[in-house]
């Protein structure tokens, strides 16, 4: 073994003794690991609305079966109603003028302007999570069977926020604490997978 394969090696050695030692003595544990969807996982054709909320305020759209995302529209305030029937997305800003445009995914163009939204849209039947002391699942139920999809450990602080079902009812969608976007099949029988980091309060949509 030569002088930098045991640096690197008395490195990882120390870094895994350090983790270690913060976990006995101060319980501190890190985020659970998902596998990458794009590593192995299904192909889910959909779509994923989201706000980057970075220097400025934009609308994204991710095609989930690629993992690649396209920005189609920007502006002050941003927040996401979710999609029309005719593909379109509804989304309202607060701008001084109060309103909803209509947003074209594909050309990125206000083709339409609303009022403000009524009741939000609730959330998918079936589906729930519970998050106790860094311990989160997401539950599928119906009227025969319970099916927990995901049941994992992590920091204390660690919780399930937004979930819906993803697209055609497949899969269900969850966000953790730490922004990221995770599928799992309902029957249990596959993942859960990393869709997307960054991401929450998301608005699916199947295939065209």
């Amino acid at each position: 073994m030569n002088r930098q394969s045991k640096f690197w090696l008395a490195a990882a050695g120390a870094v895994a003794v350090t983790a270690t030692a913060l976990v006995l003595l101060f319980g501190v544990t890190f985020a659970p690991d998902f596998p990458s969807l794009y590593d192995g996982g299904p192909t889910i054709e959909a779509s994923v609305a989201y706000v980057d909320y970075g220097r400025q305020e934009c609308v994204l759209v991710l095609d989930v079966a690629t993992g690649e995302s396209q920005e189609v529209f920007c502006g002050d305030w941003l927040w996401l109603e979710g999609w029309d029937r005719d593909g379109h997305l509804r989304v309202q800003s607060d701008d001084g003028r109060d309103r909803v445009s209509v947003i074209d995914p594909d050309t990125g163009l206000v083709v339409a302007t609303g009022d403000p939204p009524g009741k939000p849209p609730p959330y998918a039947r079936g589906l729930s999570t519970s998050s106790d002391n860094g311990h989160a699942t997401l539950t599928y139920r119906t009227v025969s069977s319970e099916t927990t999809l995901i049941d994992v450990d992590g920091p204390r602080s660690y919780s399930f926020i937004d979930y819906g079902l993803a697209g055609d009812g497949t899969y269900a969608w969850v966000c953790d604490s730490e922004d990221r976007l995770l599928a799992v099949a309902l029957d249990g029988s596959t993942g859960p997978w990393l869709v997307a980091e960054g991401i929450h309060e998301p608005a699916w949509r199947p295939a065209k």
